[in-house]
């Protein structure tokens, strides 16, 4: 995964956020299962189907990202009520069209920590 490398490589580290009702091992917060890189691999290999959101900028998107994954710009934080202007203009219907109706499909969410 070229992007992964390029990533450690520049010291940033990678957040994955995953909906997984039941992980173990896992670390959970805010009620949602948190991830290594290193478990986000294994879930690939194993063709587990999913949905891997990047949730950075549309333009650091096209420079490179994790193969599969989608582009839905968010904002650190909490965004009540929802601001399309963090959003690269991208509504809440938007977005819920991005996840598509099966409920039972594990999400993954991911951005870059440049700190």
């Amino acid at each position: 995964m070229r992007i992964l490398k390029v990533m450690s490589m520049m010291g940033m580290l990678v957040i994955l956020f995953i909906s997984l009702v039941a992980r173990t091992g896992a670390q959970e917060v805010s009620g949602y299962t948190v991830i290594t890189a290193v478990d986000l691999r294994k879930m690939q290999d194993s063709r587990k189907e999913m949905l891997l959101i990047d949730t950075l900028v549309e333009s650091v998107y096209k420079r490179g990202h994790i193969p599969d994954a989608k582009n839905f710009e968010f904002p650190n934080g909490n965004m009540d009520p929802w601001n399309t202007s963090k959003t690269a203009g991208k509504s809440k219907d938007d977005f819920v069209a991005l996840l598509g109706g099966d409920k039972e499909k594990p999400l993954a969410f991911y951005c870059v920590d440049e700190k």
